[in-house]
């Protein structure tokens, strides 16, 4: 299982969104992405194989993990149509 880490920008995507949404995505990170990040898809462009992305419903959660140390760091959350203008 990998240890889950936020970007501190995180705080502020979750605030963003309403308490349901927010305990549904959080939720979904700690039980799903943690046990395997290869779950998501990864990003094509500029970004290819430096970020990945995990859809929850009609948020986003852009990510890259580390296999030796077993980490993923969670770098934003946003909602689809949204997500990919701040990168």
């Amino acid at each position: 299982m990998y240890h889950i880490k936020f970007k501190t920008s995180v705080e502020k995507d979750l605030r963003r969104m309403g308490i349901q949404e927010q305990a549904r995505i959080l939720e979904g990170i700690e039980k799903k992405l943690a046990e395997d990040p290869r779950q998501g898809t990864p990003l094509k462009g500029k970004k290819q194989n430096a970020l990945w992305r995990y859809h929850i419903g009609n948020y986003r959660v852009v990510y890259a993990f580390n296999d030796q140390e077993l980490w993923i760091l969670v770098i934003h959350i946003a909602h689809r149509k949204d997500v990919y203008r701040s990168l």
